[in-house]
């Protein structure tokens, strides 16, 4: 798991740097991809749930550009959601960020409707290649051997909430 936070968090780390430095990418980061990562990080094996998932998501964001560009208002933003909600239970998504990256459109700004739905494909689909990355390292022996190795130091020097609740 901790090769997985590693390179998670250097998807991370580049995706916004790339955001911050080029204004062009601007969009390419936003908060919600730590969670879209956080839950992928989990479901390595599952790259099929992954792909339904990212669907989702370009689903959902391109619905709130289309809600954006229509009104800007309130009646806009609660119809995304509604609409959104229903997908993921109809559908089975079982993703809350997909929720939250509908919303992004209210919150961007963006004057062009397919900014957004693209920026989000091209960062999802970064994460995807990354996650199915960690999976085949994974694979390799004498990583995953020094992956178990090295948790199981972390284990043993990280205190365990009992004995940090008897100190207290």
């Amino acid at each position: 798991m901790l090769l997985r936070s590693l390179v998670i968090c250097c998807y991370l780390m580049g995706a916004y740097w790339a955001s911050y430095h080029f204004p062009s990418l601007r969009m390419v980061f936003y908060p919600t991809l730590g969670a879209f990562s956080f839950l992928f990080m989990h479901r390595v094996d599952q790259i099929k749930d992954v792909g339904r998932i990212t669907l989702g998501a370009i689903i959902a964001v391109t619905l709130g550009s289309v809600m954006y560009s229509i009104s800007h208002g309130t009646l806009s933003f609660f119809l995304t959601a509604i609409i959104t909600i229903s997908l993921i239970q109809v559908l089975k998504w079982n993703a809350a960020p997909i929720l939250s990256v509908s919303f992004i459109p209210f919150f961007a700004h963006t004057t062009s409707i397919w900014a957004l739905p693209a920026a989000v494909l091209v960062s999802l689909l970064g994460l995807i290649i990354f996650v199915w990355l960690i999976a085949k390292v994974e694979q390799v022996p004498v990583v995953s051997r020094w992956s178990e190795a090295f948790s199981q130091f972390l284990n043993k020097m990280m205190p365990t909430p009992t004995a940090i609740k008897k100190e207290l």
